[in-house]
């Protein structure tokens, strides 16, 4: 037996092998899933915090804590309460344009067009009014206090107006060119009141509801009756 201990070799770790070249955009792509997911949750908490207990309460801290996450954590995704309280507010009005404008793209002619824009406002929000309250009403009842947008927010919310608009707008625009609507109202501006004058059905139907005394009219009726009024504004 030999007591002379023999010299130690040093054990070299293993080299990680590099990615192959095709593997690289499999790996952003996931990457950017689990990012995507981990904001979709995000917003998710906040929309719960927002509900729960009111937006002057929605803090950061609040949210981070809601979801398990440190405020670092939090920040990285969302630098701000107003960052954050866009994302609520673009996600809701993105859902309605895209169901618009799937809706419209299956009508012919401007008065089916405004019929389907009604008819998918309205909706699209019947059934969520929580939402429609964060998106459309904060502004006007948080007063100085509301959450405040910038240039680059206005620039993402915006061409969602186009989405939403577009395909009626140019459904009315090529009957326009043959012979006007009984109203005499431009496409694009028709386009807009019908959309407007939904969302203040929703509006009614929120405050109603919210006092414990429905509307007398069901949601099919209310859709049906404005959007007669608009294809009847419409039709030469």
């Amino acid at each position: 037996m030999c007591l002379v201990s023999s010299p130690s070799r040093t054990t070299r770790k293993p080299r990680k092998k590099l990615a192959e070249p095709a593997e690289i955009p499999i790996r952003i792509a996931r990457r950017e899933r689990r990012r995507e997911q981990s904001r979709e949750e995000i917003v998710a908490a906040a929309r719960r915090v927002m509900l729960r207990d009111g937006i002057a309460a929605t803090t950061l801290d609040a949210v981070a804590k809601e979801i398990g996450l440190t405020k670092a954590a939090l920040y990285y995704y969302y630098p701000s309460k107003d960052a954050l309280y866009f994302e609520l507010i673009f996600s809701a009005v993105e859902a309605e344009s895209r169901a618009i404008h799937d809706a419209v793209a299956k009508t012919n002619g401007g008065g089916e067009a405004l019929h389907a824009l009604i008819r998918e406002t309205v909706r699209t929000f019947a059934a969520r009014m929580d939402d429609f309250r964060l998106t459309f009403m904060h502004g006007q009842v948080a007063g100085s206090s509301a959450v405040r947008f910038g240039a680059e927010q206005f620039a993402r919310i915006r061409p969602l107006n186009e989405l939403a608009y577009a395909g009626a707008t140019a459904s009315l625009a090529r009957e326009w060119k043959h012979a006007r609507g009984r109203a005499g109202v431009e496409p694009r501006l028709m386009v807009f009141l019908a959309n407007v004058a939904a969302v203040g059905v929703l509006t009614m139907k929120g405050t109603v509801e919210s006092l414990g005394d429905p509307l007398l009219y069901s949601d099919e009726e209310l859709i049906e009756g404005l959007a007669r009024i608009f294809e009847a504004a419409a039709t030469p």
